[in-house]
């Protein structure tokens, strides 16, 4: 087998395992303990300056990842069927749309409520949710694996 053929191969392999993983295991970060206050607020300034949407590792151990997550432009609806997810707004305003049914990227029914700076969520395993409407949104997010059913 020639030299490219087995990167190729190598490529296509890599490809097939981290698409049967979960997705937790997936999305390596670093063990990160602590942002300050001030951290905080440099990584919500910095995503502002960006003029679009960003994450940001805010903390991370044992696969629970904790980020700033910024949006300015609305993104697709989600579910996580093995994860339920807590939000907390830290900055601006959107109108989270919980429940219903996915739909080609969009929630059919749900319900819709509008959150603001302060405001808290949990999102339950296997429901889907929306961020529409984002007003310089920045949310911290904390996705929590659950047993399965």
């Amino acid at each position: 087998m020639k030299p490219s053929h087995k990167f190729i191969g190598l490529v296509i392999a890599v490809l097939a395992l981290s698409t049967a993983l979960p997705a937790a295991a997936q999305t390596q970060h670093p063990v990160k303990h602590y942002s300050s206050g001030a951290d905080v607020a440099a990584m919500i300034a910095k995503a502002k300056a960006s003029g679009g949407n960003m994450n940001i590792l805010i903390a991370n151990d044992e696969g629970y990842p904790v980020m700033m997550e910024f949006r300015v432009k609305q993104t697709n609806a989600s579910n996580h069927p093995t994860q339920s997810e807590l939000v907390e707004v830290l900055d601006g305003s959107c109108v989270l749309v919980t429940g219903g049914k996915l739909v080609n990227g969009a929630i059919e029914g749900g319900t819709s409520r509008p959150i603001a700076k302060g405001d808290y969520a949990l999102i339950p395993s296997n429901t889907p949710h929306w961020f529409t409407n984002p007003q310089g949104l920045a949310l911290m997010t904390i996705h929590m694996p659950v047993p399965a059913k």
